[in-house]
């Protein structure tokens, strides 16, 4: 018993055929990117600047401070690693200018301790990792929202207890708790994008590099009017309490989520207010019918390794895992290396928070066009401007358009996930990618401490990495203006290509 979909050309399932046009017609009822749809994205996307201050806040935190030598060659005034290094063998003795800057003067890291103030911001991405496996199973298992407001609250609590950290080892402690908090931004990228079709997830995607450029530059803004590192923690905390008192009250749960889990009322409900808010004058939404509910989570996780199964989607599963920490590593490495790329590291973090704005309007122009060929043609680019950033000269120009064509690619594939896998596992495939990603963004800071055998190895370390799984993208599959899958057996159906017969790879049936 098959039918045809005569939007593709595919042979499908009824079973899954009804289920998928069911659905996203359910939800597209409520509109694709009205009003609603819009305010939902621009709400949501609010979560990433908390996800940028978890994660980067060593950028300003760490930096080196100035210090006064005495009983040394090197005269009256010195400022850098080098000289630190020295001084905690006991070649010269040292007192620095304002010890409440920087973590390196609060908690004296220097001598032999001086490599803690670099592989700090590591701890932060270590805790991001078991967060992401953690959230991600929280959001298909809770909901999108719980998962959304919960760990917003517990970041923000985490960044205040950061900011009255009495030692480094409490510290490090709370930077790892912080980013394990961070991951809320993962679970707004798989909300917003359930909450309408296509044009929504390419919105989505635009709205998150947008905002991720405004919080890196306002991050920039606030360290420079607050210098002292506590309280420019304590003043975060303060933006992450804002954006959770203005999240809590304004969303809505993904309709797409509810019904998959069993509980129709309430996502006719969601859709039935969207549809009033962007005036479509819906009286009543036609839902579903009944007996095409996916099962729970618990069937969920069995589909996940039934996917596991096909070696076609186990090639496409850790390609998107590879090029995703590739990216984060080029990315972060260069976010993190401002105050080695110019002389002041607040005019670098504001040039590299401007690269992502070239990022956002080229994502928008290349929506339309083929998923696959973009992301692997932005991840080549990328890796030839990390490359150019070995020449000090070009450096700085370097490094923002190395950042730029970095966002596209790893955002890209956040885009891809979503049409990719199935509603009942999209949150924790997500997050795994992401988890995986930010293994580059573990490595990124200690990668930068090679610049003392050779500045530009770096550079060449980081770009190496990252050709590999830039090949091996060209064989993705391409996503371009299909539907969200809700079944795995339409995920199979987007991974396996059609052979030249018009005949599709033999699926798996509803009963299996």
């Amino acid at each position: 018993s098959s039918g045809i979909n005569a939007e593709y050309g595919e042979c499908l399932y009824d079973h899954s055929m009804t289920l998928r046009v069911a659905l996203e017609d359910f939800v597209l009822t409520g509109g694709d990117v009205g009003r609603y749809q819009i305010f939902i994205v621009l709400v949501s996307s609010l979560t990433i600047f908390m996800h940028t201050f978890a994660l980067t806040l060593e950028v300003f935190t760490g930096l080196t401070p100035t210090c006064h030598f005495t009983n040394s060659t090197d005269g009256p005034l010195c400022r850098g690693h080098c000289n630190l290094l020295r001084a905690g063998r006991g070649r010269c003795s040292y007192e620095f200018d304002q010890p409440e800057l920087s973590i390196i003067s609060e908690f004296n890291l220097v001598g032999t301790d001086a490599y803690k103030a670099k592989i700090v911001s590591s701890y932060a991405f270590f805790g991001y990792i078991l967060g992401c496996v953690f959230w991600g199973w929280l959001g298909d298992r809770m909901g999108r929202l719980p998962c959304l407001h919960l760990s917003q609250a517990l970041n923000t609590l985490i960044l205040f207890a950061t900011s009255r950290s009495p030692s480094y080892l409490v510290y490090a402690l709370t930077r790892t708790a912080a980013g394990f908090t961070a991951c809320h931004w993962n679970t707004a990228c798989v909300y917003a994008a359930e909450w309408g079709g296509a044009r929504n997830r390419s919105f989505t995607l635009v709205a998150h590099i947008v905002y991720g450029s405004v919080a890196f530059a306002l991050f920039g803004a606030i360290a420079y009017f607050v210098r002292p590192w506590r309280d420019l923690v304590l003043v975060l905390s303060i933006v992450g309490a804002v954006i959770f008192l203005l999240m809590l009250p304004a969303l809505r749960e993904s309709p797409r989520w509810l019904f998959c889990h069993s509980r129709k009322e309430q996502a006719v409900r969601n859709v039935q207010f969207a549809s009033r808010v962007n005036g479509l004058l819906v009286h009543k939404v036609d839902d579903p019918e009944e007996e095409i509910y996916i099962p729970a989570s618990q069937q969920g996780q069995e589909m996940l390794w039934q996917l596991l199964r096909h070696p076609r989607v186990v090639f496409v599963t850790i390609t998107f895992y590879l090029t995703t920490m590739a990216n984060v590593l080029l990315y972060y490495m260069l976010k993190f290396s401002a105050e080695n790329i110019s002389s002041s590291p607040y005019l670098s973090c504001w040039l590299l928070a401007a690269s992502d704005l070239p990022s956002a309007i080229l994502i928008h122009f290349c929506s339309g066009y083929s998923r696959r060929k973009v992301n692997f043609c932005t991840q080549l680019t990328a890796i030839l401007f990390c490359y150019l950033c070995c020449a000090e000269e070009i450096r700085l120009t370097s490094a923002v358009f190395c950042m730029a064509f970095a966002a596209i690619s790893f955002n890209y594939v956040y885009l891809y996930l979503a049409e990719v896998y199935p509603t009942t596992m999209r949150s924790r495939v997500t997050a795994g990618c992401i988890a995986v990603g930010e293994i580059g963004g573990m490595v990124a800071n200690p990668l930068i401490l090679t610049v003392e055998i050779w500045d530009v190895l770096p550079f060449l370390i980081s770009s190496s990495i990252a050709l590999g799984p830039a090949i091996a993208s060209w064989w993705l599959p391409e996503t371009k203006g299909r539907r969200l899958p809700d079944h795995f057996s339409e995920t199979l159906q987007i991974v396996y290509p059609t052979s030249r017969a018009g005949e599709t790879v033999p699926l798996m049936t509803p009963r299996e």
